[in-house]
């Protein structure tokens, strides 16, 4: 009932197993082919239950607890996955496993994971600081603060957060006070420049990374997602975010 879920499971090879997805679950391409029961206002629980799942896999940001009660009244097995770090999907992904008699797989994948995971780490993580204004949404505008998923991934690039501070995971800003914090660097959560959810930005010159040129659109479905797949985000990030180099 959430897109990493449905990757997950997919990992796992119990692609043939899966009854119904979330929406949005678009990875691997075979599960868009699966019927579509949930998506942000919940699950749709009579398409669920006529399906006869044995296993339902929720996500703590969207599980709603009458659901998952009533499902359970109904003998189904639920699941709440609820990952805060890099380090909680390896060890979330095999909770799902041995539900799933699948920890051999598990094993294999969770070791390639940590692999890269510390390979990356190692790479980036003692490079200078340098600091990164990141924008989850366009209108309003929504960043994160430093208890939030997008922490992990600035830390790993050594990116410093404006924001770190502010009490509210997920907080709405406005552009002066991203004016008032001057990022050196200024990174988009959308696959596209022409999405349009940068143009705010792109005429205000006193900002650091307008100035310089260091305004960068990245896929959120790497980054948001907590997935194997986050690693090729993190990578992405690390690498456009490189300190520039200044000559003497």
């Amino acid at each position: 009932m959430a897109p990493h879920l449905t990757e997950w499971a997919y990992s796992l090879g119990l692609g043939e197993q899966i009854v119904a997805v979330s929406a949005y679950s678009d990875y691997p391409l075979e599960a868009q082919k699966k019927p579509i029961v949930s998506d942000a206002n919940g699950i749709n629980l009579d398409a669920l239950i006529r399906l006869k799942p044995d296993l339902v896999l929720m996500w703590q940001g969207s599980a709603q607890s009458a659901q998952v009660e009533k499902l359970k009244r109904f003998g189904i097995k639920v699941h709440v996955s609820n990952p805060h770090t890099l380090e909680d999907i390896p060890k979330q992904l095999m909770q799902v496993a041995k539900l799933t008699d699948t920890t051999a797989i598990a094993t294999k994948l969770n070791e390639a994971f940590l692999t890269r995971l510390d390979s990356i780490k190692n790479q980036y993580q003692h490079r200078p600081k340098q600091n990164t204004f990141f924008q989850v949404w366009h209108s309003p505008i929504i960043t994160s603060n430093g208890d939030s998923w997008i922490q992990n991934l600035l830390d790993v690039c050594a990116l410093t957060n404006p924001f770190s501070e502010h009490s509210v995971a997920y907080p709405t800003v406005n552009k002066e006070q991203v004016m008032l914090k001057n990022p050196d660097i200024i990174i988009i959560s959308n696959k596209s420049p022409s999405s349009g959810h940068g143009e705010m930005w792109s005429n205000l010159k006193m900002i650091n990374a307008v100035k310089n040129d260091r305004m960068y659109y990245i896929d959120p479905d790497y980054l948001h997602r907590f997935t194997a797949r986050v690693l090729q985000g993190l990578e992405h990030l690390c690498d456009i975010t490189a300190p520039i180099k200044t000559s003497d």
